[in-house]
């Protein structure tokens, strides 16, 4: 968000999102939610290279920043896409000049783009998180350079408020590219920053952790040169980050996937896959780019349901979500950056603790009156979910998670004891 993005056709133009793109998907997120089932909760996540706004400003107005001019710098060749940067190498991209960040709010705030979101009415709906300052890919990157790209977008999200948001993730970010994954000093850079998750790639084995598919990838000094950073699993689409039609994300398909056919055949494609991952509980999110929420002038669609002018994000979620809807009563809901990494990182502990559920009979055996969770000494640093058919008690420690239609869900805290559940109706067997 805030950079243009190069198309792959038309062949040599671009495109840069406008504020009726943005509100249009302010309130599409609002009416989606009202057609999701009970409990759901959708939103959009924002990944922002603030530079952009300074570009913005810079190329259309005279004199509104000091300095007049944005951060730039001539991008070498792209490394081997597994490239493992030895550490301490490379050259600083960034110019000397750039210390601290330097504009003010009425300087970025003139592009009419951070300006949107600068206001609490809009930006207060959708998800945020870091992208880096300027987009530089960084699997050759210089520590001073990673640790600026983070620093100066840390200073711009502040200045622009989209710190303060409910749904922002401080300790988030997508590596622009997912480059830097095997370059420790740009790692270094982030985790000194606070970042402790970010974005991967499930299309490339070494970003995905090979023992569970549920489990996210922590490096190590081996493999990506410094240790600890989760790195979440993220899924491909066919939506691709320089289309903004049908017709330019089709062509991508077929001329770089093995795609033939239609745009039709391609959302049935998109339908059978990922409702595919939804179904089998994959939580690893999807990335859209914002060429692919041009709509204010996007042709007219009908998507099951729904007939109007659509994004192409719009497009793909309004044909995976109504799958899922005709299949199942699910609640449908996002989480922001941090709380994925954490979804995950629980999710890896939960299973390295050996849960054990064990059913309590009737004194006929007919019937289970109630469950028992174990675990590995009986401890465990996250609360173990169990699913019930109907009501349950306990006099241990667990918290109760219902929402919409769902069965019901107790976490249990494990802290040296089984804790055991009394069903509310007896289950027969």
């Amino acid at each position: 968000m805030h950079l243009e993005t190069e198309l792959y056709r038309p062949n040599g133009t671009t495109f840069r999102i406008r504020t009726g793109d943005l509100d249009a998907h302010k309130s599409w997120q609002q009416s989606l939610n009202t057609r999701l089932p009970t409990g759901s909760k959708y939103f959009i996540e924002i990944g922002h290279n603030g530079n952009g706004a300074v570009i913005y400003t810079t190329d259309h107005f005279n004199g509104r920043c000091n300095p007049d001019y944005a951060v730039d710098y001539v991008s070498p060749p792209d490394t081997p896409l597994e490239f493992m940067k030895p550490l301490g190498t490379g050259t600083d991209l960034w110019d000397p000049e750039w210390i601290t960040y330097p504009w003010t709010l009425s300087c970025v705030t003139s592009d009419p783009v951070a300006k949107w979101f600068n206001a609490a009415a809009n930006r207060n709906p959708f998800a945020h998180v870091s992208h880096t300052f300027t987009h530089e890919e960084l699997n050759n990157a210089t520590y001073h350079d990673a640790n600026n790209e983070i620093a100066w977008n840390k200073a711009w999200l502040q200045q622009m408020g989209l710190s303060s948001a409910p749904l922002f993730s401080s300790q988030g970010l997508i590596p622009p590219a997912i480059t830097g994954l095997h370059n420790g000093d740009a790692i270094r850079a982030w985790m000194t920053n606070g970042i402790t998750a970010v974005v991967g790639d499930n299309t490339r084995p070494v970003l995905r952790n090979q023992n569970s598919q549920f489990w996210p990838l922590i490096s190590t000094v081996a493999s990506n040169g410094y240790d600890g950073l989760v790195i979440i699993p993220r899924w491909a689409t066919t939506i691709y980050y320089n289309c903004d039609t049908p017709s330019c994300t089709l062509q991508e398909w077929i001329d770089t996937s093995g795609g033939s056919g239609t745009f039709t055949d391609l959302l049935n494609n998109a339908r059978a896959t990922n409702t595919r991952y939804l179904l089998g509980l994959q939580p690893d999110p999807y990335m859209f780019h914002q060429a692919n929420m041009r709509q204010t002038d996007a042709a007219s669609i009908t998507i099951g349901t729904q007939t109007g002018k659509m994004s192409l994000l719009q497009i793909w979620v309004e044909t995976i979500t109504q799958e899922m809807t005709r299949l199942t009563n699910w609640p449908i809901f996002s989480l922001k950056h941090d709380d994925i990494g954490k979804l995950f990182v629980n999710r890896m502990t939960l299973d390295g603790c050996k849960p054990n559920l064990s059913y309590t009979y009737s004194n006929d055996r007919t019937s289970i009156t109630g469950v028992t969770v174990t675990a590995n000494g009986n401890q465990c640093s996250v609360p173990v979910p169990v699913t019930f058919p109907g009501t349950a008690t306990t006099s241990g420690s667990a918290t109760l998670d219902k929402v919409g239609s769902e069965p019901l869900i107790m976490w249990a805290t494990l802290s040296g004891s089984p804790v055991s559940f009394t069903l509310g109706t007896p289950v027969a067997v």
